[in-house]
């Protein structure tokens, strides 16, 4: 008489802890270089993940918002390539709180020749200057560019070799050189260009002549549940306690993946966390409430296999725990969370 019990080796009879046949993410980074071996920088730029025949976007929330998450989560780019990340930012990016992730020991925000210099404008940037960010000011030409007025809370200058005049080179080197602010020369093409910048005393190049801009594309992460990052999203703006944030945000592996990712960033990875509320502590309020927000409008996928991965986790960490208030191995509740979240933190690492 035949069984009816299906074979041990039946697929659809386990949960798979590998997120099926990941997607490939896009996005281009150009380096900054000074002569030596390690760029001192890095200009990161948004790609659609289906090819280059799209045109780019502007540098619009949501482009930055792709482009941050996937450099610095997918593409682990702050463990694999040495120098600052400069992140190009509209008026409206530098206005909400995607601009805050961006610290100062982490990289630079750029601002676009077409950024208008109005008062919300200077008011954010001032702002973020006394916190400790740094700015660069990309698509100079001119030495009575408007934004100029903002030179005393800037860190770099950008000479955009491709459309300045040569006649303003060593008026804009001289406005660099009193405020003691290094010059870039970026979008640089042309060889005699580059070697009359390099007589004139110019340390940074940028541009096609130098190092083209390469392409990077690693694989997506699983997808958020859009549901938890919203709620976490909201009860971080309103302040409630991390102890409360991370009880609702350990229900989505795919989120704690980016979370102990982004502490490996802010934090170094030499400071092991043993909860998840240690994780979330050790962010500024503002950082993590960008991030949350970056998150809450970039991890979705709308297909139904796109949460298997973390179901199989989530079945995972509940029997673990099931298990360890069966055996009473856990002398207080503080211990088993700390048990627990070492099995979590094993099953989310995305080490590169």
């Amino acid at each position: 008489m035949q069984s009816s019990r299906p074979p041990r080796g039946n697929a659809a009879s386990t949960r798979p802890l590998i997120h099926p046949e990941p997607a490939r993410i896009r996005f281009a980074r150009q380096p900054i270089v000074d002569g030596s071996v390690a760029p001192m920088g890095h200009e990161l730029s948004f790609r659609w993940g289906d090819g280059p025949r799209r045109a780019l976007p502007p540098p619009s929330p949501y482009a930055v918002s792709m482009l941050l998450g996937q450099s610095l989560l997918e593409g682990c780019l702050t463990h694999r390539r040495p120098g600052l990340l400069f992140v190009e930012m509209d008026a409206a990016t530098l206005l909400c709180p995607i601009a805050d992730v961006l610290c100062g020991a982490l990289g630079v925000i750029q601002l676009p020749q077409a950024i208008p210099v109005e008062p919300p404008v200077t008011r954010r940037i001032a702002q973020l200057h006394a916190r400790g960010y740094r700015f660069a000011l990309a698509g100079l030409t001119s030495p009575t560019d408007e934004r100029l007025q903002w030179l005393p809370m800037l860190s770099y200058l950008k000479l955009d070799a491709s459309l300045a005049s040569p006649t303003v080179w060593t008026d804009l080197i001289e406005i660099a050189r009193r405020q003691g602010v290094p010059l870039i020369a970026e979008r640089v093409g042309d060889p005699t260009d580059y070697l009359r910048l390099r007589a004139l005393g110019l340390r940074f190049f940028q541009g096609d002549l130098i190092t083209p801009a390469q392409e990077e594309t690693p694989r997506a992460l699983p997808s958020c549940d859009m549901d938890v990052v919203g709620r976490v999203y909201g009860l971080a703006r309103q302040g409630v306690p991390h102890d409360a944030l991370a009880m609702l945000a350990g229900s989505d592996p795919a989120l704690v993946i980016r979370l102990l990712m982004l502490h490996r960033i802010y934090a170094g990875s030499d400071q092991r966390p043993a909860t998840l509320a240690d994780v979330l502590l050790r962010f500024p309020i503002d950082v993590l409430v960008g991030w949350l927000h970056i998150l809450r409008i970039t991890t979705f996928d709308l297909s139904s296999g796109g949460q298997s991965w973390s179901v199989a986790v989530r079945e995972q960490i509940y029997n673990y725990r099931a298990r360890l208030i069966v055996a009473r191995t856990c002398g207080s509740p503080g211990e088993l969370e700390a048990k627990v979240f070492d099995l979590y933190r094993r099953l989310c690492s995305r080490e590169p």
